[in-house]
C-alpha cells in the first residue's frame, strides 16, 4: 500500500525525457493460467516493533479455511513490512521481536493445502528500522531533509521516511527476496512502494551516481532521468531474483506503473512485470473516478491486468471497519465490466486472527465473481474512443472530466499516452491543456489524415509555447487565454441537440479564437456587461449581453475544437450543457456508437469480447458523498425494462443474460442487436453468441 510521501514529490513532472530506447511494450516472461486470479486477497501487516502478542492467535488450518470458505484463491501475505519487520525467521533482516511463529511458513503451507496460490510481499522503499539505523542511506530532499511522512520531523516525532535504493539498500531488499525464494514455496514476490522520487534524490548516492552518468544535479531534467534510470536498474534485479529462481512465480513491483509516469519508462518496464494491479481504493487519495481512468489505460499494456480495492471503510489499516457489501460488490464488478481481474485489500490484526465478518462479506461477494468468470476469463474490452492521460499531476481534473462525460454518454474508451497507437481509435480527444511537440503533432496529423476523429479543447493543441495551434486543420486564428471574467457560451443550431436554447455560463475561462473561413461555427461566445471593479459593481456574477465575433465552438473536417475548458469545467461544476455539447460533437464524428442505452446517467455499461462472443456490461450502482472527502455505496437500486443495443457485424446467433442463462429476444436491424433486460440488480452481463 502507499503512504504517505506526495504525488507531486514522487511523480513530478514526467514531460519531455528522451533517454529511454524503443517505445514498443516488452512483457515480461508471460503468466502461466492460473497466476493472475479472478479472487484475489492482498494482505497488509504493517506492525510497530512495539506491539505485543504479534500472531499469538494465528492458526495456519484456521487462516486458510476462512480464505476457502470466502472463495479466495489467491492471496499475497508478507515478509517484511514498512517498519522493517520480518514475520518468518530471517538470517537477513530484522525477525518483529515479538513474533513467535513463522507466519509466512504457516501461510503458505496451508493455503497450499486448499489450492490457493501465495505470492509473498516486502517493502522496499519503506523501511523504518533501516531508515532509522542507515541515516546515509535515506532518500533526501533539495534541502536535504528525507522524503516521507513528516519529512524532516525530529528525532522524537513519530516518522516513516523514505529510504534510497540506489545505496547498499537494494543489495538488502535482494537479499531478502533470495531468502524468501529459498526458503519457502512462494508463488511470487510483491515488491512494494517503488518510486524513486522524480524531483530527485539528494543523498550523496544519488549525487554521486549522477556526476559519473555526466548529468547535472542542479538541473530538474537531469535528475528525473536519473530517477527513471535508478528505477529501471533496481526493478531489473528485482525481476531477476525471482525469475532466475523461479520462472513460472509472478512479479509485480507497486509503484511504477502510474498514470503520470514517462510513456516510454513504462513500456520499458513493462519487461520486469508477469502482470499489473491497479490499486484504488474509494477512499485515502483514489476515488471512484480513479479506477475508471487507471484501468482504461493500465489494461493495454500487453499484461494481465487486475484491480484492487479494500475491504476497509475508508483506507488502508482501517482497523474496525469493514465495507458495505453494496460497495464491495460494485468495485470488483466494475473490474469485471473494465475487463481486469478482483483483488481486495485487507490488513491482518496483530494478533494474527482474519476478521470473519470481513470475509463473510468478501465471501458474499467473490461467489458471484466465481460464477460470473467463465464469460469474464480471456475478455477484452471493446472500444472506439479514446483520451490522451496529460503528463504530470497537472491535468487530473480534465482527465476526470473526460471520463464522466464519456461514461454518462455511454461511449467505449480507452485512455491512452503519447506512444499509444491511434490508428485502431475513431475519436481522439486532449483535453484542455495537452500541448503539442513536434513529433506529438506529427503523429495526430497523419491520424486525423487517416480519417481520424479529433476533439480538441481550450490549450490542447496548441505548440509547445502556447504561441499559436500547432496542428494547422483546426480552424481557428488564437489571440491567447480570454481576458474577461466571463465567458458565457451558445450552441448554435448545429450543436444544440438537447440543449436549452439560452446563453449559458462557463464556470471556467477559456481561450479566444475566431473561425476562419470555411470552418463551420458550433457554438459562440458572449460577453458580459462589464468586468467588475470599484467603477463597475454588479451583485454575484454580471450578466451577458451580446454575442462577440469569438468562437465557442468548431468544426473543420475531422476535428472539433472547444475553445472553453469544458472538460475541466464538468469535472469540477458538473452543468449537464457541457456533457452534452460534448456528445453531440462526438455525435459528429461517430453517428453510430457502439452502444446504444436507455438509462439513468448513474448507470455504466461497457463492453467486452470472448471466445465468440460478446458481453455487455451493466452496472448500476450510485456512490453518494455522504462524507466530506468519501464516496459511499450502500444501497443498490435495481432498473427494471432496460433497452440496449450493441453494434455487432452481424446477427447474434444467441442472446442470454449471465450467469442465469436466461434467454433473451433480440431486434438485429441496421446493424445493431437491441434487446431489453427485465432487471439489472447492481451489476447484469447480457452476452451476444456470435
Amino acid at each position: 500500500m502507499p503512504t504517505g510521501i506526495s504525488r507531486r514529490e514522487l511523480l513530478g513532472s514526467a514531460a519531455g525525457l528522451g533517454f529511454l530506447g524503443s517505445a514498443g511494450i516488452a512483457p515480461g516472461a508471460g503468466v502461466p493460467p492460473g497466476v493472475v486470479t479472478f479472487r484475489h486477497i492482498h494482505l497488509d501487516f504493517h506492525t510497530s516493533p512495539a506491539i505485543t502478542g504479534v500472531g499469538e492467535r494465528f492458526d495456519a488450518e484456521e487462516f486458510a479455511r476462512v480464505l476457502k470458505e470466502a472463495s479466495v484463491n489467491s492471496i499475497t501475505i508478507f515478509a517484511k513490512c514498512h517498519h522493517g519487520m520480518s514475520y518468518y525467521p530471517t538470517r537477513v533482516g530484522i525477525r518483529h521481536p515479538n513474533l513467535k511463529t513463522d507466519l509466512v511458513g504457516g501461510m503458505i503451507e496451508a493455503c497450499h493445502r486448499q489450492g490457493i496460490r501465495v505470492p509473498v510481499y516486502i517493502s522496499t522503499m519503506y523501511d523504518q528500522h533501516i531508515w532509522r539505523k542507515h541515516a546515509e542511506w535515506r532518500a533526501l530532499d533539495a534541502e536535504g531533509k528525507s522524503y516521507g511522512h513528516r519529512g524532516g520531523a525530529g528525532p522524537l516525532t513519530p516518522n516513516l521516511g523514505l529510504v534510497c535504493s540506489n545505496t547498499p539498500y537494494a543489495d538488502y531488499i535482494i537479499e531478502q527476496a533470495a531468502e524468501v525464494l529459498r526458503n519457502y514455496e512462494a508463488d511470487g514476490l510483491f515488491y512494494d512502494n517503488y518510486v524513486h522520487p522524480l524531483t530527485g534524490c539528494f543523498g550523496p548516492s544519488c549525487m554521486e551516481d549522477r556526476d559519473q552518468l555526466g548529468l547535472d544535479s542542479t538541473k530538474a531534467e537531469d535528475r528525473r532521468k536519473h530517477a527513471y534510470i535508478v528505477m529501471k536498474r533496481v526493478m531489473d534485479r528485482f525481476a531477476a531474483t525471482v525469475r532466475t529462481r523461479k520462472p513460472k512465480a509472478s512479479v509485480y513491483i507497486n509503484g511504477p506503473f502510474r498514470l503520470a509516469q514517462e510513456p516510454r519508462f513504462l513500456r520499458e518496464a513493462a519487461s520486469d512485470y508477469t502482470h499489473i494491479e491497479i490499486e484504488s481504493l474509494p477512499g485515502g487519495s483514489w476515488g471512484y473516478g480513479h479506477f475508471q481512468i487507471a484501468s482504461r489505460y493500465l489494461r493495454n499494456f500487453g499484461l494481465e491486468a487486475q484491480g484492487m480495492t479494500g475491504a476497509f471503510h475508508r483506507s488502508w489499516g482501517d482497523f474496525g471497519t469493514v465495507r458495505n457489501q453494496a460497495a464491495l460488490d460494485y468495485e470488483c464488478f466494475s473490474m469485471l465490466a473494465q475487463a481486469t481481474r478482483c483483488a481486495i485489500g485487507d490488513h491482518l490484526h496483530p494478533d494474527g486472527l482474519l476478521n470473519p465478518r470481513t470475509y463473510d462479506r468478501i465471501g458474499l461477494t467473490y461467489r458471484s465473481v466465481a460464477a460470473k468468470e467463465p464469460w469474464c476469463e480471456g475478455a477484452r474490452a471493446v472500444t472506439e474512443v479514446a483520451f490522451l492521460y496529460p503528463p504530470g499531476p497537472r491535468g487530473n481534473d480534465s482527465a476526470m472530466g473526460v471520463n464522466r462525460m464519456l461514461t454518462q454518454l455511454r461511449h467505449q474508451f480507452d485512455v491512452l499516452d503519447r506512444e499509444s497507437a491511434f490508428s485502431r481509435y475513431k475519436v481522439l480527444i486532449l483535453a484542455d491543456d495537452y500541448r503539442l511537440d513536434d513529433a506529438l503533432r506529427d503523429k495526430l496529423a497523419a491520424y486525423v489524415e487517416a480519417g481520424g476523429g479529433l476533439i480538441l479543447s481550450h490549450e490542447a493543441g496548441l505548440d509547445s509555447a502556447g504561441k499559436g495551434f500547432a496542428l494547422p486543420g483546426v480552424g481557428v486564428d488564437y489571440e491567447g487565454p480570454w481576458k474577461h471574467e466571463s465567458q458565457y457560451i451558445e450552441a448554435l443550431e448545429a450543436l444544440r441537440e438537447g440543449i436549452p436554447a439560452m446563453v449559458h455560463e462557463m464556470y471556467e475561462t477559456g481561450s479566444a479564437v475566431k473561425a476562419k473561413p470555411g470552418t463551420t461555427e458550433l457554438a459562440r461566445v458572449w460577453a458580459g456587461y462589464f468586468d467588475k471593479d470599484y467603477r463597475h459593481f454588479q451583485v454575484e456574477q454580471t450578466p451577458y449581453q451580446k454575442p462577440t465575433g469569438y468562437a465557442a465552438a468548431v468544426q473543420r473536417g475531422r476535428i472539433v475544437y472547444f475553445a472553453v475548458p469544458i472538460f475541466r469545467a464538468y469535472a469540477r461544476h458538473g452543468y449537464a450543457v457541457y456533457r452534452q455539447l460534448v456528445g453531440n460533437a462526438i455525435h459528429r464524428l461517430l453517428p453510430e456508437p457502439l452502444v446504444r442505452a436507455e438509462l439513468p446517467t448513474t448507470a455504466q455499461v461497457t463492453l467486452t469480447t470472448q471466445r465468440g462472443r460478446h458481453i455487455l456490461h451493466l452496472l448500476h450502482y450510485i456512490p453518494e458523498r455522504r462524507s466530506p472527502d468519501l464516496d459511499i455505496v450502500e444501497d443498490v437500486i435495481p432498473l427494471r425494462g432496460v433497452v440496449v443495443a450493441a453494434r455487432l457485424s452481424r446477427a447474434p446467433a444467441k442472446v442470454y443474460l449471465a450467469p442465469q442463462r436466461q434467454d433473451l429476444p433480440c431486434d438485429y436491424r441496421e446493424g445493431y442487436a437491441t434487446v431489453t433486460v427485465p432487471v439489472v440488480n447492481g451489476h447484469q452481463m447480457v452476452v451476444f453468441e456470435d
